[in-house]
């Protein structure tokens, strides 16, 4: 399977580059027709497609689209109805929102240090996106929260802290839910999302669906948490859940430095 999503990822970035040369030829102000193919064909389509084609093209779709402008028509299609069409649409727009936090970062760590990168940061998604986001995802019902939930973490945004904070307050059953909004509270140095990480990292009945940390060897719910909290605090993390309850005695719950857990989905 790993091989074959590489295959996929490498036929159509190369399709990609491919189209965008002769769009930039004929017309740099042209709607991305490419986008809009991946979009109608591999994102949203209804037909029987491999999970990792459409997970390849919902990323090319997010990748090219936050630049261009194509983000306006993912966002155009959100209010569909269509559950399985709002989930694709959701997956992609968090995917964009993601590397406008990494632009975001990349600027303070240059107004903090000097640093400089090759390529300019940008940041392109409408703050529209985030408010409708955090507005749907707080009427959103069982797994259809936990998209919302993913997409908004990704982002890093403050304003959504209220809904992570209610969604952690949520129905015992909605973990997935839980899960991925204690991260979003944890990545913004907020002391809920790390207790609810700590308090379950030793939780093995309950599994994390849609998104996990990177390289984890199971998707259950204490493997999960505690491979959050390490990306969270970094080199010298406490491994054990008496390691980490010693470590959240005595650290600065004031002084909890914003992070990034880096998702990856089927």
């Amino acid at each position: 399977m790993k091989n074959a999503r590489r295959i996929v990822c490498a036929v159509l970035v190369g399709l990609a580059a491919l189209t965008a040369t002769a769009a930039a030829r004929k017309n740099g102000e042209e709607p991305d027709r490419l986008c809009q193919m991946l979009f109608d064909e591999y994102v949203v389509s209804r037909g029987k497609i491999n999970t990792s084609t459409r997970m390849a093209a919902a990323h090319i779709v997010a990748e090219r689209g936050r630049t261009n402008g194509f983000w306006k028509d993912v966002f155009a299609a959100l209010p569909t109805g269509d559950v399985k069409r709002e989930i694709a649409c959701v997956r992609v727009l968090g995917k964009m929102l993601e590397h406008d936090a990494i632009a975001r970062d990349a600027q303070r760590r240059f107004e903090r240090t000097g640093e400089v990168q090759q390529a300019r940061p940008s940041i392109c998604v409408g703050e529209d996106v985030v408010k409708e986001l955090i507005a749907r995802g707080a009427k959103a019902e069982d797994g259809l929260a936990d998209h919302y939930a993913i997409a908004l973490a990704r982002a890093r945004v403050p304003e959504a802290r209220e809904l992570f904070r209610k969604m952690l307050a949520g129905e015992p059953g909605l973990v997935g839910d839980g899960f991925h909004a204690a991260v979003g509270l944890a990545q913004l140095g907020d002391p809920a999302g790390f207790e609810w990480l700590i308090a379950r990292s030793t939780d093995p009945t309950h599994t994390v669906s849609n998104a996990w940390p990177r390289r984890v060897p199971s998707y259950n719910l204490d493997v999960c948490c505690a491979a959050a909290l390490q990306e969270l605090v970094g080199q010298g993390a406490p491994r054990t859940r008496p390691e980490w309850q010693a470590w959240w005695n005595q650290v600065d719950k004031a002084k909890l430095a914003p992070g990034r857990v880096d998702f990856v989905e089927p």
